[in-house]
């Protein structure tokens, strides 16, 4: 793999520690609790960049979830890049509903804005991506690619089980599953954890993503596999997370 394709599988991993494709339809009983958490991202024991994680709720129900990420580490000399994303919306027994999801890229790849805005009154989500903007029917129940996250420890938290997904993404939803696999203990710079194996499949992508989720941290992925269609392998770990405001 060249150098500018490695960086951008970084990325693309990062947003899915990030990039975890997934959302629910489903109600749920349970809520995640605010957190912040820092990930190391790595490939054959070198570090090559980072990705900081933040979670906030409000009692009336609203919530902010933002992921910054860059290049650091082994490549941190030959390119730059930075990606920020957020996701605003509001829960409530239904599920999450987002409002809107910002992605924001600069660096030496040139820069990038894209947008998710969410009409659900009229079940419709509006995808701009530099100026050019898709329009597509949604469902109930569809999230953007950053809280997706946040909707499968809701579901771990309700009852750990294969889930399947749907996330609006390009111009059209696209459908991804959620199969667990094993229970294991892993060992990350933040601690010792017991876990459960989780693998990550979405239609059309040729990609095989596992996470392992922490039920004490409301299921948290401590650590994320990603191996590319190259063969290229990366991995995530947690450096650091704290549960509203209480350091683990």
């Amino acid at each position: 793999m060249t150098l500018p394709r490695r960086i951008t599988a970084i990325h693309r991993y990062s947003l899915g520690i990030l990039l975890l494709y997934c959302i629910s339809s489903a109600p749920h009983a349970d809520t995640v609790e605010d957190f912040e958490a820092t990930y190391r991202i790595k490939r054959a024991g070198l570090t090559l960049g980072s990705t900081r994680l933040s979670y906030r709720s409000t009692p009336d129900g609203r919530y902010t979830y933002n992921s910054t990420s860059g290049v650091g580490g082994f490549l941190s000399w030959l390119r730059k890049e930075h990606v920020r994303e957020s996701s605003h919306g509001s829960m409530s027994a239904g599920g999450i509903r987002p409002d809107e999801y910002h992605f924001h890229r600069t660096g030496d790849r040139g820069n990038r804005v894209a947008r998710v805005s969410f009409d659900w009154h009229n079940n419709r989500a509006v995808n701009t991506v530099d100026g050019k903007a898709w329009r597509m029917d949604i469902q109930p129940g569809t999230l953007d690619k950053l809280v997706v996250q946040i909707a499968i420890m809701q579901q771990l938290q309700d009852q750990p089980a294969d889930l399947e997904f749907s996330i609006a993404d390009g111009g059209k939803p696209k459908r991804y599953r959620i199969t667990i696999r094993d229970e294991e203990t892993v060992d990350v710079p933040a601690g010792e954890f017991d876990t459960i194996m989780i693998e990550q499949q979405a239609e059309n992508l040729q990609r095989r993503t596992i996470l392992w989720a922490a039920p004490a941290l409301d299921y948290l992925p401590v650590k994320i596999m990603r191996e590319e269609s190259s063969g290229a392998v990366y991995y995530s770990v947690l450096e650091s997370v704290s549960l509203s405001g209480r350091e683990r």
